[in-house]
């Protein structure tokens, strides 16, 4: 049976610790610190993760699923034609969630990062649907699915950084779709 107040105590650690990102860097942050900022002891700290890199890493690991999700149903959504909703979706989402994805991306130096993370995520979703969806002889699989990547990460970064202006979102998820279109249905 779940311990609503362990589930509690985990997401308030979580949400002192994105908060300290966004203050300062990874390196700089302490246990002490987020316990005192979060109102808890150390050992309730250390109840549910061993360090803060095992707190970076559950972080990183939850919005690397959600994303995942997001993107399997991007790629799913060429083919149903919905693709325009999906990117509005998915750009909406990482507008509002701006402040925590812009303090966990800016975290590198570790074993793992949100930004390898998601390069991985659209690499590997963009290159099986190039794989089973052959579009044209030009390209490989591989070229694609990996300037997709790239080209997908800049709209992220453009997004979080322009989360406020909604005209340029919807340029953006304008330019993105055309994008996608050219890609897959002229080349």
């Amino acid at each position: 049976m779940l311990d609503k107040r362990k589930i509690k105590t985990k997401r308030l650690i979580e949400r002192t610790f994105i908060a300290l990102l966004s203050e300062k860097e990874f390196s700089r942050i302490t246990i002490k610190e987020i316990s005192e900022k979060a109102l808890i002891s150390k050992s309730t700290f250390y109840d549910h993760y061993v360090d803060k890199y095992a707190l970076l890493n559950t972080i990183i690991l939850e919005y690397s699923n959600e994303f995942q999700t997001e993107i399997h149903e991007r790629f799913k959504s060429v083919d149903e034609h919905n693709t325009l909703e999906v990117i509005s979706s998915i750009t909406q989402d990482l507008a509002l969630q701006n402040k925590n994805l812009s303090a966990i991306l800016r975290v590198t130096g570790t074993d793992r990062s949100l930004e390898i993370n998601f390069r991985k995520i659209l690499f590997m979703e963009s290159f099986t649907y190039f794989e089973s969806h052959p579009i044209n002889k030009r390209f490989s699989s591989d070229f694609l699915a990996k300037m997709y990547a790239e080209m997908a990460l800049a709209s992220i970064s453009y997004t979080l950084a322009n989360y406020e202006d909604k005209e340029l979102l919807k340029q953006q998820v304008d330019f993105v779709n055309l994008l996608q279109q050219s890609i897959i249905g002229k080349i």
